[in-house]
């Protein structure tokens, strides 16, 4: 009978674990963009936001600011360049990020049109406002020239909770794998 009761005993404990560790992995609670993940996290976000909403995501990005070309509404943005399609569909390059909220000063854009890494770089913490898209109209560009062609550019707003200016010397500043 004594023996019996052990494995009883040691049945229930490796339920009670087995219980708590697919309920460790079972939700997600916040997302860390980094180098590896920003492409696909952002790729994903795009098509399924609902699974983001009232997560915690963080992310390094660098500021980037945009004016709608119908309406003349101005955005600061942060986001990472990455290939055409998840953005734009000029067939270029593109960006992909978000549409910043916050009640504090965001630092200014810097060297945005250049193709280089020497941006103004931030990194945010904070959660989608909700899983409605918004776009911008923007001109699209042919051999770094605007045309008359207007394209839009597809964002979710994001509530800031915390920025912070770093040093971006050492992020990618494009972002595709």
């Amino acid at each position: 009978m004594k023996n019996f009761l052990k494995k009883i005993a040691l049945a229930v404990c490796f339920l009670c674990t087995f219980v708590c560790l697919a309920t460790a992995c079972g939700e997600v609670d916040s997302y860390n963009l980094t180098e590896t993940t920003f492409f696909r996290v952002m790729s994903n976000m795009l098509f399924y936001p609902e699974q983001y909403l009232e997560k915690e995501v963080s992310l390094d990005c660098f500021v980037y600011e945009v004016e709608d070309a119908e309406t003349g509404e101005k955005y600061t943005c942060g986001v990472r360049k990455c290939s055409s399609g998840y953005g734009c569909t000029c067939g270029n390059d593109t960006i992909i990020g978000f549409i910043l909220e916050y009640g504090g000063d965001i630092p200014a854009a810097r060297n945005q049109s250049a193709d280089t890494s020497d941006k103004t770089w931030i990194h945010i913490s904070g959660q989608l406002v909700d899983a409605e898209k918004r776009y911008v109209s923007v001109y699209s560009y042919q051999n770094g020239k605007p045309t008359e062609n207007l394209e839009k550019i597809y964002f979710y707003s994001f509530a800031v909770d915390s920025l912070t200016e770093i040093d971006g010397s050492g992020l990618a500043y494009y972002v595709t794998k």
